[in-house]
């Protein structure tokens, strides 16, 4: 059964849970992806698992605190069917099976009455921290600069923008200013003059940033966020991660979000997840000049609007199930009844997915309903799991909350000529995907398993080799079949390429 990092559940851990998927605003949705009008709902925290992509090109195999799983599912299209969305969530949900024996995968995800073609993000009211050490040479700070030169027309006179410059120590290149004509012009000036030096204090940047977001947090009708351009290096002031955590959790209570973009692979991964981690938080990866320069070109409304706070799930097994795992949140002694959630909520271009696992319950002496197959899988109707949901409107601030419940009509199989009973059976294309996706999960988690020593190198080598296999063949099968598989052939290769790492022993363990 795939894994998951072997970390203690917290509350920040917790906000990574749900990368959910929106469906389309038609009556019955297909499988297909977004089409005109439609938004994806992702979480905060991580929005990629760009840092491990860039380690393993690298010839690095990486740790279990290189990455998420939430990242991993954020990149990827993972649509749920559904009926028409009249509010702003609207919870969706489809089963499949998994390899093992009796157990079952749940992938929950959001349908959302937000248009493409009418919703506006909110006026801004944005300080942006930018790290100017000398770890921020080679390109970086260049590339940076090119993509706030990009943000600066993205931006009008609703919004206000302040620009905070440091190396060992920081400065205000520019107060929080109108973005009108004059003021964008004044933006650039400042962009412009930009330049490396010094060592890196990362806690005097954000808190100058958070400082100019004071300034106008009580104007109505803004959306307060700081943005942090880094390497993650911090090696003056305030270097420890409790430190940068709290200082970020403070201000996310009064409503202040964060966006923390990571540059390069030599920065801290880890520390950039933790600040990212809180309400209102994500975090974007940016390896190379090339994607620093363009991250705005698709994302930047998305990345400064959360939709909703505080989402709460509470998880309620059916008579003869029991709950195994939420990907991303290993949880003690898990009863009928789970509580799991997160922090926030954003619009997004993809739809992602949070994973369930589910198995028969041993203590019911291998008893199934009178109603279920021979199998026990075959059509479980709705018998499986259902969800209450609460959650907070990021614009209004009212409570909303739904319900819904997940059965399993039988599935379908794109892969079972191929794989035969190891073939999962789903109700939905993005499940069936999500299935796949869980092969990798697995492999990245056996990466690090090996790294640490807690399982032999031939252990890890298996485990990666078979969830390339299964990458390749639902990759391949799905082009055939005319569905969407994007994305699963660039896993595929990805796992051969930390095959070839594991190759180089513990030497090459970042």
């Amino acid at each position: 059964m795939p894994t998951t990092r072997p970390s203690s559940t917290s509350p920040l851990l917790l906000s990574l849970l749900l990368a959910t998927a929106c469906t389309s605003m038609d009556a019955d949705v297909g499988s297909g992806g977004m089409g005109s009008g439609d938004y994806g709902v992702t979480p905060g925290g991580s929005q990629d698992i760009g840092y491990v992509r860039e380690l393993i090109e690298q010839g690095f195999v990486p740790g279990l605190d290189d990455w998420s799983p939430e990242g991993l599912f954020s990149e990827h299209d993972l649509p749920l069917s559904g009926e028409a969305c009249d509010q702003l969530l609207c919870p969706r949900a489809a089963a499949s099976t998994l390899p093992m024996d009796g157990a079952m995968l749940v992938q929950l995800g959001f349908g959302t009455n937000l248009d493409a073609d009418t919703w506006q993000r909110r006026p801004l009211n944005l300080a942006i921290a930018v790290d100017i050490s000398g770890s921020m040479a080679d390109g970086k700070l260049s590339a940076v600069k090119t993509a706030l030169r990009d943000l600066s027309t993205r931006v009008d006179a609703q919004d206000r923008v302040a620009l905070v410059a440091f190396d060992d120590q920081a400065e205000v290149r520019l107060p929080s200013t109108v973005m009108d004509d004059a003021g964008r012009v004044a933006l650039r000036d400042a962009i412009a003059d930009l330049h490396e030096r010094g060592a890196t204090d990362i806690g005097a940047g954000l808190r100058q940033a958070y400082g100019q977001v004071e300034l106008h947090a009580d104007d109505a009708g803004l959306e307060d966020r700081v943005m942090l351009f880094t390497d993650a290096m911090p090696n003056v002031g305030a270097t420890g991660d409790d430190e940068f955590v709290g200082l970020v959790t403070r201000h996310a209570d009064e409503d202040i979000g964060l966006t923390v973009f990571g540059t390069g692979i030599d920065m801290g991964n880890d520390l950039a997840e933790l600040m990212s981690e809180v309400r209102g938080g994500n975090y974007v990866y940016l390896p190379d000049p090339e994607r620093i320069g363009t991250v705005f070109e698709e994302a930047f409304d998305f990345l400064v609007s959360p939709i909703a706070y505080d989402l709460d799930v509470e998880l309620r097994t059916a008579e003869g199930w029991r709950f195994v795992d939420a990907i991303g949140a290993p949880l003690d002694d898990p009863g009928a009844t789970l509580a799991f959630g997160a922090a926030t909520l954003f619009l997004s271009n993809n739809d992602g997915g949070m994973a369930v696992i589910l198995e028969r319950d041993p203590s019911t002496d291998g008893d199934t309903p009178a109603d279920a197959p021979a199998d026990g899988l075959a059509d479980i109707g709705e018998r499986l799991v259902s969800f209450h949901l609460e959650y907070e409107d990021a614009e209004t601030g009212r409570r909303g909350d739904d319900d819904l419940t997940v059965g399993f009509e039988g599935g379908e199989s794109w892969v079972s000529a191929e794989l035969g009973d190891e073939s999962p059976r789903a109700d939905d294309l993005g499940v069936f995907k999500m299935a796949f996706l869980l092969d990798e999960v697995d492999a990245l988690t056996a990466a690090g398993e090996f790294c640490d020593g807690v399982i032999p190198a031939a252990e890890a080598h298996r485990r990666v080799a078979e969830a390339e296999e299964r990458l390749s063949i639902a990759a391949d099968t799905l082009e055939v079949a005319g569905e969407n598989g994007a994305g699963l052939d660039e896993e595929s290769e990805l796992m051969q390429r930390l095959a070839e790492n594991l190759e180089g022993g513990r030497n090459r363990c970042n």
